[in-house]
């Protein structure tokens, strides 16, 4: 149909976001166009009705919503298909994290456990979402604060006096595998020095850390999976 033959319901909107309607001719049965308002869940919007028929289009502006349609004008079909006007309605994408953000997220958790520090070692995990599979538990996965918690009140209290983590003194590009949205993996072998009275043993341990940056920026662990290698632990 020529652009010329087509009348747009602006309603006092710009005409680039309003919704056009054929042009029909004075007397026409399906000449009357009333405008019905109505709402959604999502948002108001508005529906062009033609004469006495019981079918209505969406009448919508940028920035609304409106939901699906599928109405006969004048034997033609029109459809609408649900979508969003607004540009600003996704979430902006996270860059990736950088070397620089595992390693100081690392270095703080390295920093917890020489310390012997329950709280700011259990502060390094997700406290919802965060999971340990610790390398002397027993079976559990353990998710959130309090269950981390507990394997760490065992870990750095009871079993041992003192435990001292030692990783890799650098952590290359090749170490961390970026996970997309701010998630990123960290992977490699490590060794704990733990130490019980007068007995001291090194731990050979493999570890698989993933971090996701927070709303305040920092990285959190969403999951901790650590394990004895076959060198298991011996004593110095």
């Amino acid at each position: 149909m020529p652009t010329s033959a087509l009348r747009c319901l602006t309603r006092g909107k710009p005409a680039a976001a309003a919704f056009c309607v054929p042009s029909l001719p004075q007397g026409s049965p399906h000449h009357h166009v009333s405008v019905v308002r109505g709402a959604s869940s999502r948002a108001s919007f508005k529906h062009a009705k033609f004469g006495n028929s019981s079918t209505s289009l969406p009448l919508f502006t940028a920035g609304r919503r409106f939901e699906n349609s599928n109405s006969k004008v004048l034997g033609s079909t029109v459809n609408a298909t649900r979508r969003s006007f607004w540009p600003f309605s996704r979430k902006k994408k996270m860059a990736p994290v950088t070397v620089q953000e595992v390693e100081a997220a690392r270095d703080a958790w390295i920093a917890a456990v020489r310390k012997g520090s329950v709280d700011e070692t259990v502060g390094c995990y997700d406290p919802v979402e965060g999971k340990l599979l610790g390398t002397v538990d027993l079976g559990d996965v353990r998710t959130g604060k309090d269950k981390i918690r507990e394997y760490f009140v065992g870990f750095l209290e009871t079993n041992y006096d003192t435990v001292v983590p030692n990783f890799p003194a650098t952590i290359a590009e090749g170490d961390i595998q970026q996970l997309g949205d701010g998630t990123v993996a960290y992977s490699g072998y490590y060794t704990f020095d733990l130490g019980k009275g007068s007995t001291n043993k090194v731990a050979n341990a493999k570890f698989t850390y993933i971090y996701k940056r927070g709303d305040d920026g920092s990285l959190k662990i969403l999951l901790h999976n650590s394990g004895f290698t076959p060198a298991g632990a011996v004593e110095k």
